[in-house]
């Protein structure tokens, strides 16, 4: 059975890694990310890859949303390797998805099943959730 994101060109994968702070990068948190995109078949040209915490004010992630509103067009895919590498707010989570959604670009968290590829209700209702708790757990990392 060949699945949506097999269908995908290859020069039509997108992958973004961050990691929030020049340590994580020194230990190899973005490289392990780069590699699980690698290792999924997304072409290495078309990684990109950032330095910036996601709690941070939005414009601090220029390399994203260049991605997201220059690069990116109907028809390609991007995936990330979790959630939170986009997002820690579910509101903003959404509304990201919403606008791929309405671009016409696929959009793949790899930590969910595959079929979340797909827009139906189970994985809007799976997404949703999923952002809540990423954002509830940076919440409880702040407090500690």
């Amino acid at each position: 059975m060949t699945t949506h994101f097999e269908q995908i060109s290859k020069n039509n994968q997108y992958g973004y890694a961050r990691v929030s702070s020049k340590e994580q990068a020194h230990n190899s948190s973005l490289e392990s990310q780069k590699a699980e995109l690698i290792k999924l078949g997304v072409p290495e040209k078309n990684i990109y890859l950032e330095i910036g915490s996601a709690t941070e004010v939005i414009e601090n992630r220029p390399i994203f949303f260049k991605l997201i509103n220059q690069i990116l067009k109907e028809g390609d895919l991007l995936a990330v390797t979790k959630l939170d590498r986009c997002s820690r707010n579910t509101l903003s989570f959404l509304q990201l998805k919403n606008q791929l959604a309405e671009k016409g670009i696929a959009f793949w968290v790899l930590d969910l099943p595959r079929d979340y590829l797909e827009n139906s209700p189970s994985s809007q209702f799976i997404s949703t959730a999923l952002a809540a708790i990423a954002k509830f757990e940076t919440a409880r990392r702040k407090e500690r």
